[in-house]
């Protein structure tokens, strides 16, 4: 596990670009809206409590009522544990465990787990607004 987290911390700075977490027009470069910082830390707490589809699910949601877009950290996730830079953008990253076996997805959430861990420490190295 913790080799696999050290292995996506890269992958997790380049994911806070190319999602643009750290660029909506209304903040300086280089900083996070500190509602972000919130979100990671609940993530893993949502998916122990709730289960990962749950948890992430409700990361899915448009409209949840949250000053920031959630659905960013789970595109941020989907685009560390992806290969392609092309798929993140829809926000769907409960579709990843579909079609899976029990085992499968275990092992994929495992990998969402590790992707949010590296996410959650990437993240600490901007500056909150």
């Amino acid at each position: 596990m913790q080799y696999r987290v050290d292995c996506f911390i890269p992958k997790a700075f380049e994911a806070i670009e190319n999602v643009r977490i750290n660029d909506k027009g209304f903040i300086d470069k280089g900083s996070i809206p500190k509602e972000y910082k919130g979100y990671i830390a609940s993530l893993g707490a949502n998916i122990i409590q709730a289960g990962i589809r749950a948890a992430l699910i409700f990361y899915e949601e448009e409209e949840s009522g949250s000053k920031s877009d959630k659905r960013l950290i789970n595109a941020a996730i989907k685009y560390i544990i992806s290969n392609s830079a092309d798929n993140f953008s829809d926000y769907k990253l409960s579709e990843v465990l579909k079609d899976l076996s029990l085992e499968e997805q275990q092992k994929k959430a495992e990998e969402i787990m590790d992707a949010a861990t590296a996410l959650k420490l990437a993240l600490r190295t901007y500056k909150m607004k």
